[in-house]
C-alpha cells in the first residue's frame, strides 16, 4: 500500500470513529439539554449566487437540524458580504456558513469562534473538502511555461478580493518572486469565472487565474477544449481529482458566533457530521456533508502575505522592501555593527570569569531545587511536588466548575521481578512505565511517582457533569491500562558481560478518585484513590475502580 493510500484509508476510518462517537454525544446531550422555549436559531449563508437560488439551496439544513433538535427552530438566511457582516456584528445570527477568506475576515473583525465543520464538495465526482487555485496560459504560445515566465504578462482574474481565483495564485507567484500587481498587469474580467477563460483564449491576456474545477467543469459542458489550455506549476495532492497550481486550502467552513451555548454548537456539529452524503437534504444542498474542519490558519496566512483584508492596515514595508531599498546603507550598518559586536564580545569574555562562580552557585541550587520536588529515578514529579499540584487542582475545580481526577496506579507482579533479576532491571521497569504513562496523557496534566512502583495520574479540567468527566477519566485510565500491559523488554549489562535482554509482563491496578467543590485536603483525595486502587486488586489486579463505585 502506497503513503497516499495509507493517509486516505486513516481519514476514512477516522471519519467513522467521529461519527460514532457523535451518535452517542447526541444522545447524551439530548439526555440531559433543558427542554424551554427559545428563540429561533439563526443560520447565515453567504450568497455568491442570487440570493433566492441560495436560499433554496440551503433551506433543507433547517431541516436537518431540527430532525436532530425538535425543540428548536432553524431559520436559514442567504446574505451577500455586506449583509452577512452587518448581521454578524450585530449578533443577529448564530452561525454562519461561508467561503475561507470571508470567515478569517469575519473572525478578525467580530470574534467569530473556531470552525464547527468543513464542507464537503462534490468535484468530478469525488468528494473532496479542500480546493485550490489555476494557473494557466494558451498551449500554442512559446515561453510562458512556468511562474517565473508570467513576470510583466498580462494576467485575467475575476477580482482581486477572490481567494481560490486570485489570492491562492498571487501568493504563489509572490514565493516565485512575482509581486502582483507590480510585476504584472492584471485584466479583471469579474464573474463567472468563464470570462477568464475566454481572455486567454481570445488573446487578450497571457494567462488566467480559476479556482479549481472551473476548466474541467467547462470541459464537460462542452464549453471548452481542454487541450487548447496549458496548467502552469501543475501539483499532484493524492485523491485530488482536478489540476491544481498552488497548494490546497481548505472548503468553506461553517462557525458559531462567540454568543452561541456550547451544547447548542455541539448538537450542531454533530447533525452536521452524520449528514449523509446521499442523503435527499445533502443532494438538495448539491452537497457531499461536512467534515471535521480543516486548518485555517493557511488561509490567514495568504491573505496577511497579501495584505488583504482584515490585514490591509500592515505597515506599508515588509523587511523584504526595505532590504531592496536600502542596500547600501544597510551593508554599511551591518559593518558597523559587526565591530561594535566585536568589541562587546571581548568585553564579555573578559567579564565572564568573574561571574563563573556565581554561576556554579546558581544549574547547584536549581539541581538542589529538582532533588526537592522530583523523583531522581523516573524524573516525574515526588508526593511533595505532586501535593502542590493537587492543591491547585482543587482550587482551579472550583472556580471553574469542572472535575478532576486523581488515579491510583500500583504494579502487579513488580516483586518478582526485583526479586529474580535485581534492582537494577526493576529500576528499568520503572523508567519505562513512567514514559508510558506520560504519553497516554496531556500536557496539562501531571504523572507523579510516589515511591517503589505507585504512581499518580492527575486529570485536569474534565467536564462539568460527572457522567462525563467520569467517562472521559475512564478512557484514559483504560488507556493507561492498555499501555502498561504490553510486554517489556528490558536490557541490561554488568561487569564487561554480555547484555541480557529480560522479558517481562506487568499490570496495573487503578484506583480513580473524581473530585470538584472538593473540602477535603489533597491527601485525603489520595487517601480516596489509593483506597479504589486496593478495591482494584481484591477484585482480580489489572483492573480500574472508581471510589463512588460499588463492588
Amino acid at each position: 500500500m502506497n503513503n497516499n493510500a495509507a493517509i486516505f484509508q486513516h481519514a476514512v476510518r477516522r471519519d467513522l470513529i467521529v461519527r460514532g462517537m457523535l451518535l452517542v454525544l447526541l444522545a447524551v446531550v439530548a439526555a440531559f439539554a433543558p427542554v424551554e422555549a427559545a428563540q429561533p436559531v439563526k443560520v447565515g449563508v453567504l450568497a455568491f449566487r442570487p440570493k433566492p437560488i441560495t436560499q433554496v439551496q440551503w433551506q433543507p439544513l433547517a431541516a436537518v437540524f431540527k430532525k436532530a433538535m425538535p425543540a428548536r427552530e432553524f431559520v436559514i438566511e442567504a446574505l451577500t458580504l455586506s449583509e452577512m457582516e452587518a448581521a454578524v456584528a450585530a449578533n443577529r445570527l448564530d452561525f454562519v456558513l461561508t467561503n475561507p477568506g470571508h470567515y478569517v475576515y469575519l473572525n478578525k473583525r467580530f470574534g467569530l469562534t473556531s470552525p464547527i465543520a468543513t464542507l464537503v464538495v462534490d468535484e468530478s465526482g469525488q468528494p473532496v473538502r479542500s480546493f485550490g487555485g489555476v494557473i494557466f496560459s494558451r498551449a500554442d504560445v512559446v515561453g510562458i511555461d512556468s511562474l517565473a515566465s508570467l513576470k510583466n504578462k498580462r494576467i485575467a482574474i475575476v477580482s482581486t478580493d477572490s481567494l481560490g481565483a486570485y489570492q491562492m495564485q498571487a501568493y504563489e507567484l509572490k514565493k516565485a518572486g512575482i509581486r502582483l500587481p507590480h510585476d504584472a498587469k492584471l485584466l479583471v474580467t469579474g464573474l463567472p469565472q468563464d470570462k477568464v477563460v475566454e481572455a486567454v483564449l481570445d488573446g487578450r491576456a497571457d494567462a488566467g487565474f480559476v479556482r479549481t474545477g472551473v476548466l474541467e467543469a467547462l470541459a464537460r459542458e462542452g464549453k471548452l477544449d481542454a487541450s487548447r489550455l496549458r496548467v502552469l506549476n501543475l501539483q499532484n495532492p493524492p485523491r485530488f481529482p482536478v489540476q491544481v497550481s498552488t497548494r490546497l486550502y481548505p472548503e468553506w467552513p461553517f462557525a458559531a458566533l462567540p454568543s452561541v451555548d456550547e451544547h447548542l454548537a455541539q448538537h450542531v456539529a454533530a447533525s452536521l457530521f452524520l449528514l449523509e452524503e446521499d442523503s435527499a437534504a445533502a443532494k438538495s444542498m448539491k452537497t457531499r456533508g461536512f467534515v471535521i474542519p480543516g486548518d485555517y490558519a493557511s488561509v490567514e496566512d495568504v491573505l496577511r502575505e497579501l495584505r488583504a483584508p482584515p490585514f490591509e492596515a500592515t505597515p506599508l514595508f515588509t523587511l523584504e522592501d526595505v532590504v531592496t531599498q536600502y542596500r547600501l546603507q544597510i551593508l554599511a550598518a551591518l559593518m558597523a555593527a559587526s565591530l561594535v559586536t566585536f568589541l562587546v564580545l571581548r568585553l564579555m569574555w573578559t567579564k565572564r570569569k568573574l561571574h563563573e562562580e556565581h554561576r556554579l552557585v546558581l544549574r547547584q541550587q536549581k539541581q538542589m531545587q529538582h532533588m526537592a520536588f522530583y523523583d531522581m529515578l523516573t524524573l516525574l514529579p515526588n508526593r511533595r511536588l505532586l501535593h502542590d499540584r493537587l492543591g491547585q487542582a482543587v482550587a482551579a475545580s472550583n472556580r471553574n466548575k469542572r472535575y478532576a481526577a486523581l488515579m491510583f496506579l500500583d504494579l502487579d507482579n513488580f516483586k518478582p521481578l526485583n526479586d529474580t533479576h535485581g534492582h537494577e532491571v526493576g529500576d528499568l521497569l520503572l523508567i519505562e512505565v513512567a514514559r508510558r504513562l506520560k504519553a497516554c496523557v496531556r500536557e496539562i496534566d501531571t504523572v507523579a511517582r510516589l515511591g517503589g512502583d505507585e504512581f499518580v495520574v492527575l486529570l485536569l479540567d474534565l467536564a462539568p457533569r460527572i457522567q462525563e468527566s467520569e467517562v472521559q477519566a475512564h478512557i484514559v485510565a483504560e488507556k493507561i491500562r492498555a499501555a502498561l500491559s504490553d510486554p517489556y523488554q528490558l536490557t541490561i549489562a554488568r561487569d564487561n558481560q554480555p547484555a541480557v535482554t529480560v522479558e517481562h509482563h506487568c499490570s496495573a491496578s487503578i484506583g480513580v478518585a473524581l473530585f470538584m467543590d472538593h473540602e477535603e485536603r489533597p491527601e485525603d483525595i489520595i487517601k480516596e484513590a489509593d483506597a479504589a486502587m486496593y478495591q482494584a486488586k481484591e477484585m482480580g489486579r489489572n483492573r480500574i475502580h472508581f471510589s463512588d463505585e460499588k463492588e
